[in-house]
């Protein structure tokens, strides 16, 4: 039982030290407690000179958190996706070792947590446009924002009063482009990330074209059609895009209730 548990703190120790050990239960689970404390310190707290842990909360999600909690309550976001994994790497401003990501093929380095966060306070938000669901009434602004955790997204100036937000991409640099979008009044948005820039569009058409695909819809990512709409058009047959785009406009008009063959054509020209 004693050789399974210093397995699982991933520690191999020399034959001496672990007659010694044996002879206490208390100094084994004293040593496995700091072995495992080990695996998971980053450098010290700003604060108070305690460990910085990686720690995950109750929600499941992962956080950067004090050793010394509760008399210290000094933390740092971790991103939302993927488990982290403590590098050796360690900032030389901070003294914190880098943390790495591990999400499949999402994964990524996110670097020191601390200069994450502290990037993140130091960028002002760029505004980009009026908030759909707020800007008529109380003049609330869309804008790029970056969050402590390094993650950044399209949200309203008004947070927390209004949380409407738009997810964006977390690596590559963003540029707000002059062309706009004819439906959301917002500015196309290009992302310089590698050899070919990745031409994100409308952060709002994005979105909708991106959950489309994760409900399976093909059809909602074409302007105009939404998801009653699409509902329709898959009970007459037309699947998907394809069907789509080489359907007969008046035969389609003739099928489905309240679409006429001018629509039908619409929405074949903004599938191309």
């Amino acid at each position: 039982r004693l050789h399974v548990l210093f397995q699982l703190g991933g520690h191999l120790l020399a034959h001496d030290v672990f007659d010694d050990l044996t002879e206490s239960r208390e100094a084994v689970g004293d040593h496995l407690q700091k072995s495992l404390k080990a695996d998971k310190t980053l450098g010290p707290c700003p604060e108070c000179g305690s460990d910085l842990l990686v720690r995950k909360s109750r929600q499941g999600s992962y956080f950067v958190g004090c050793d010394g909690y509760p008399d210290c309550e000094y933390t740092l976001p971790l991103p939302s996706t993927g488990k982290p994994l403590i590098l050796d790497e360690t900032c030389e401003e901070h003294d914190l070792r880098h943390v790495k990501m591990l999400a499949g093929r999402k994964t990524f380095v996110h670097g020191c947590p601390q200069c994450k966060a502290d990037e993140a306070d130091e960028q002002e938000d760029e505004v980009i446009g009026t908030c759909p669901d707020c800007g008529d009434e109380h003049g609330g602004k869309l804008a790029i924002k970056r969050l402590r955790s390094g993650s950044r997204l399209v949200g309203c100036t008004r947070y927390p009063d209004c949380d409407y937000s738009l997810p964006l991409p977390r690596r590559g640099e963003i540029e707000v482009t002059d062309e706009t979008c004819e439906e959301h009044d917002l500015p196309h948005l290009r992302v310089h990330s590698g050899d070919e820039p990745w031409e994100l569009g409308c952060p709002i058409c994005n979105y909708r074209e991106f959950t489309a695909r994760q409900e399976g819809s093909e059809l909602q990512a074409v302007e105009g059609i939404g998801e009653k709409t699409a509902a329709k058009l898959q009970a007459a047959g037309v699947a998907g895009v394809d069907d789509l785009k080489s359907v007969d406009p008046d035969e389609l008009a003739a099928d489905v209730d309240g679409v006429g063959p001018d629509t039908v054509r619409d929405w074949q020209a903004n599938a191309d």
